[in-house]
């Protein structure tokens, strides 16, 4: 993150913030690693956004799921959608 320019960086927060509303979930983390032992596994800037339920508190590991192309897509078109309506 610290090779972010700070003007792109100030645009970043309320775009994860759109998702996270997009996604709708009541209560969530915000995530950003940095690096190896902060468990950072994608050499690029993403931020996760970790909906809670409730067992709460924030936990480093969540159950992954691999869903087909099909499933992403139309995730994809859902979230583009609620995106553009806030």
């Amino acid at each position: 993150m610290h090779q972010v320019p700070d003007e792109t960086l100030a645009d970043m927060l309320p775009v994860a913030k759109k998702v996270a509303l997009a996604l709708g979930p009541q209560n969530y983390n915000i995530l950003q690693n940095n690096g190896r032992l902060a468990h950072q596994e994608v050499d690029h800037v993403h931020f996760h956004i970790i909906p809670k339920d409730e067992a709460g508190g924030l936990g480093i590991k969540w159950t992954t799921k691999q869903p087909s192309q099909d499933e992403l897509k139309e995730l994809c078109s859902s979230l583009v959608e609620k995106i553009s309506k806030l």
